[in-house]
């Protein structure tokens, strides 16, 4: 009897082992979706008339500056600097960059429509699958600024600025509409997640739509345009 105690258990090592496999295979799994995801933000960056180094910095800065504290301002309001800071900084510099005074006024223009329409569709449309389909609101404010930044003109920058600042804006929207309700104990964070949140993913997949909506249409039109 007094061997019992020395004798593995076959079952619980088995299943240690098959967690531990487990476990090694989902981190590996997050860590080649982080790099693919930080791949493609990097070039929509770059295409967005920086440098190479410059748009490295900046996503690093954003990668970086995301697991800082989040800074608190007013009312339950607070901001996440490598989230809203970061990504804001290059909207606003992409705007005072731009060329054109029409691309400065078609970037804000996208901006306001992304942020009105992505406040009223989280009110309107089904997210838990009513109609049989459920809708991410990650993705909501990216395809409304990929197509609006498309019908105005096929911009790359007004649609990244107007994912960044449609969903920064429709934060600030749900924040004002709590402050009218006295809903107070409800925190609103500016680019919460930092570089894996919805102002980052919105600006990136606005760019990456815009510039596939693109393609497709010019190869119905039977070839790009002259």
């Amino acid at each position: 009897m007094r061997y019992w105690g020395k004798l593995k258990n076959p079952y619980r090592q088995g299943r240690v082992n098959y967690l531990f496999v487990t476990n090694i295979g989902m981190l590996s799994l997050a860590a080649v979706t982080a790099l693919i995801y930080l791949g493609f933000l990097h070039r929509v960056l770059d295409r967005m008339r920086l440098t190479k180094k410059q748009a490295l910095v900046i996503l690093l800065a954003m990668l970086a500056a995301g697991f800082l504290p989040n800074i608190p301002l007013v009312g339950g309001l607070s901001v996440n600097i490598g989230g809203a800071l970061v990504p804001v900084g290059v909207a606003v510099y992409l705007i005072v960059t731009a060329d054109e005074a029409v691309e400065k006024r078609r970037a804000l223009l996208t901006s306001g429509v992304v942020a009105v329409t992505t406040f009223f569709s989280e009110k309107i449309l089904p997210l838990h699958g009513d109609f049989g389909f459920d809708v991410d609101p990650l993705f909501v404010p990216a395809i409304i600024a990929a197509i609006t930044a498309y019908a105005l003109g096929r911009s790359r920058r007004a649609a990244f600025v107007g994912g960044v600042f449609g969903v920064i804006l429709t934060d600030i929207l749900a924040w004002s509409e709590n402050l009218f309700f006295y809903q107070l104990h409800v925190p609103i964070v500016l680019g919460s997640t930092g570089v894996f949140g919805a102002a980052v993913i919105s600006g990136m997949g606005a760019v990456l739509l815009a510039e596939l909506v693109g393609e497709i249409l010019e190869r119905l039109q039977g070839g790009p345009r002259s």
